[in-house]
């Protein structure tokens, strides 16, 4: 049975009753999710409550352990603080980040990751150990051509190390050459997203051809379906 609780904005504390907690919303004017706020909530999994809130801060550990499944709506979130989402091992899907500023360790060990989406346009070095020991991590669906480099610990660990399913053994090891690495990841995020753009299209052709049947105009709404979605995935 699921349980909601509003968070005010306190910092590793739960009151008793809130024990199995599943869904949480923010309340209003609450622009900071404290450290270790839902620390280890395993049961905490409805975490949408950062659509459309007014947070810009995740505290350092704030959501380490917990049971979150999807982050979504982060794109006014401006700092992640380190090992905010680390060992969230529900957590599948991330996208909208726009952060400026995130510490290391933040989705590490977050094993059923699939998908890198949306990486921040602001954020050009992807952090030490920020992907680390993703395993599950296959897919790189957003536009690194900004990134200039990836952080490496002084043990010879980089931000993807242990992401066996997205990276060759030779790069996904401990004192891999960071940028062997990030033009590996480069060279995959554009051929990934060229795919998906050309199976967009494909699919919006075979739309077009239908309507084109129906009403017999090969302009008008279907075209100017094409020139609004073509954007969605650009070369």
């Amino acid at each position: 049975m699921s349980k909601a609780v509003v968070y005010t904005g306190w910092k590793g504390e739960w009151k008793q009753e809130d024990t199995g907690v599943t869904d949480v919303t923010i309340a209003d004017g609450v622009t900071e999710i404290k450290e270790y706020a839902f620390y280890f909530r395993k049961g905490l999994t409805n975490f949408s409550f950062l659509e459309g809130s007014a947070v810009t801060t995740v505290g350092e550990s704030a959501c380490r352990g917990s049971g979150i499944v999807t982050l979504l709506g982060m794109e006014d979130v401006r700092k992640i603080g380190s090992y905010a989402f680390a060992s969230c091992y529900s957590l599948r899907t991330i996208e909208g980040l726009g952060c400026e500023e995130m510490g290391v360790h933040c989705f590490a060990y977050c094993t059923l990751l699939q998908s890198m989406k949306g990486w921040p346009a602001s954020m050009t070095v992807i952090p030490v150990y920020c992907f680390y020991g993703c395993t599950g991590m296959t897919t790189v669906a957003c536009n690194l051509s900004h990134v200039t480099s990836i952080g490496v610990s002084p043990l010879g660990y980089h931000a993807f190390s242990n992401c066996t399913s997205l990276l060759p053994p030779s790069l996904s090891a401990r004192g891999a050459d960071p940028a062997a690495v990030l033009a590996f990841l480069k060279r995959k995020s554009k051929d990934e997203r060229a795919a998906a753009r050309r199976a967009f299209l494909c699919s919006l052709k075979h739309a077009q051809s239908n309507f084109y049947d129906r009403t017999g105009d090969p302009c008008g709404a279907s075209r100017r379906i094409t020139m609004e979605f073509a954007g969605l995935f650009p070369a």
